[in-house]
C-alpha cells in the first residue's frame, strides 16, 4: 500500500515498520541490495528440498532472511510463510500445479526494480510492532498533517494460520485504544469480524468510517469481504483498490 501510494506520487516519503524479520529483512535487501537478490532469485533450485530448507531453518542476516521470506512466499500455498503452512502442489507435487507455478523469475525482477527505483523516498523500514513504529514516527518532528498512518494488522480470525506473529484480543484492544486518540489521519484494514466493527463502533473516541468492502483479487474475479475502518471522514474514490457493497449491488 506504502509502496503504491509513493509510485503514484500521493505521499513524498514512507517509512515501513513490519515485526516478522523475515519480511522486514526481504524489504532491506530490496531497497539495498536489489541486483543482489535478483541475481540470487534467479539461480535458484524451485524444488521442494529447497523449500523445506527454508522453511525448517532460522536465519541470522538480511540476505538470508530475505531469500527464505521471498522463496516461501512466492512457493507456500497461497503465499503463506507461517509455520503451519505447506508448499503449492503438496508434499508429492502431485496437483496440477507444481511448486515453481508462482516463481516467475523475470515478473519478480521486476517488481524489485521498480520498488528499488523507490529507495531514496523511503526514510527507513525497520523491524518492529507497530507501537515502537508509531513512536519512531512521532519523533521525526512531522507536522500533524504531513503523516498518514496506514495498518494492516493481522486478521481476527485464523491469525495462527496465516502469520508468524499475531495478536490475542487484548493485542486489538490496545491497538484500537491507541489509534483512536492519534491526532494524525490513519487508515487500517482487517478481515470480516464483527468483533472488530462492534469494538470501533462502541468506542466514545470512535473513527469516523467503517465500511464492508469488497476486492477482487490478483487474477480471479472472485470477490472477498474486508473491514476498513479510517478517522477519516471520507475515503477519496480516485484512491480507494475496492468497491463498496453498495458499489457491488449496482
Amino acid at each position: 500500500m506504502a509502496l503504491q501510494l509513493l509510485n503514484d506520487d500521493l505521499v513524498e516519503r514512507i517509512v515501513l515498520g513490519e515485526k516478522d524479520p523475515l519480511v522486514s529483512s526481504f524489504w532491506k535487501t530490496v531497497f539495498r541490495e536489489p541486483e543482489w537478490l535478483i541475481s540470487e532469485i534467479s539461480k535458484m533450485p524451485l524444488t521442494l528440498k529447497k523449500w523445506k530448507y527454508f522453511k525448517d531453518n532460522s536465519f541470522t542476516t538480511n540476505r538470508e532472511r530475505a531469500l527464505a521470506c521471498i522463496f516461501l512466499n512466492r512457493t507456500s500455498f497461497s503465499g503463506i510463510i507461517a509455520a503451519g503452512s505447506g508448499p503449492i502442489g503438496g508434499y508429492r507435487q502431485q496437483s496440477q500445479y507444481k511448486i515453481d507455478c508462482r516463481f516467475n523469475v523475470e515478473t519478480l525482477a521486476k517488481r524489485i526494480r521498480q520498488a528499488a527505483s523507490l529507495r531514496d523516498r523511503v526514510l527507513y523500514v525497520q523491524c518492529a510492532d507497530w507501537k515502537a513504529t508509531i513512536s519512531k514516527t512521532q519523533h521525526l518532528k512531522l507536522k500533524t498533517n504531513e503523516i498518514f498512518y496506514y495498518l494492516d494488522p493481522p486478521f481476527f480470525f485464523k491469525a495462527n494460520r496465516l502469520y508468524r506473529y499475531y495478536f490475542n484480543l487484548a493485542n486489538h484492544i490496545e491497538l484500537r485504544d491507541t489509534l483512536v486518540r492519534l491526532r494524525q489521519p490513519w487508515l487500517l484494514s482487517y478481515d470480516k469480524a464483527d468483533e472488530i466493527i462492534q469494538m470501533y463502533s462502541a468506542n466514545g473516541y470512535g473513527p469516523r468510517h467503517i465500511d464492508i468492502l469488497y476486492s477482487i483479487g490478483s487474477g480471479s474475479q472472485s470477490k472477498t469481504q474486508e473491514t476498513i475502518i479510517t478517522n477519516l471522514p471520507k475515503v477519496p474514490k480516485q484512491t480507494r483498490i475496492w468497491m463498496s457493497k453498495d458499489e457491488w449491488r449496482k
